[in-house]
């Protein structure tokens, strides 16, 4: 019995420390997702010489985002990633990630963006909500969903190749 309680009192770290390691690799994975959407979004430029990134809610992703926007750019424009800790702290930003930890409504949020910022979720149903893009986890994969007429009311189109890979809402 006292073997069987130690062992298992030496395994709880290690679940957690693959839960934490899943995490990050999540977050780094949905950063990747993110980054590369860019590239298959129609921008308006706006002139501006900076992408900006926002994310609201506590996330990893956002750390995931920083090391993203450290070595890379957008049609030769620096990244800016920005934290807003609620609604009213929102500005311009190119795209909106909402954290699942985002503890206020998503209406509170989408009425603060704009036209022009591409809205990115994690939490099932947030799609069919008004988001444009929702990550959701199928069988142990991560995948998208797509609010076509959420990304036309930003202002914004993505290309077919993109909208191919994902799960289309209303």
């Amino acid at each position: 019995m006292l073997k069987k309680f130690l062992l298992l009192f030496c395994l709880i770290p290690c679940g957690q420390l693959v839960v934490a390691q899943n995490r990050a690799e999540e977050s780094n994975l949905k950063a990747a997702f993110i980054y590369n959407f860019i590239k298959y979004i129609d921008w308006n430029d706006g002139g501006s010489n900076e992408f900006s990134i926002g994310v609201i809610g506590p996330s990893s992703i956002y750390k995931s985002l920083q090391e993203i926007a450290a070595s890379k750019t957008v049609n030769d424009k620096k990244i800016i990633v920005k934290y807003f800790d609620s609604p009213d702290e929102i500005t311009f930003c190119n795209i909106l990630f909402i954290s699942e930890k985002d503890p206020f409504s998503l209406s509170s949020v989408l009425a603060k963006v704009g036209k022009g910022t591409l809205t990115i979720s994690e939490e099932p149903g947030l799609a069919a909500q008004g988001t444009a893009f929702n990550f959701v986890e199928v069988r142990d994969k991560l995948k998208f969903e797509a609010n076509v007429k959420s990304i036309s009311s930003a202002g914004l189109k993505a290309s077919s190749q993109l909208l191919k890979l994902a799960k289309i809402v209303n």
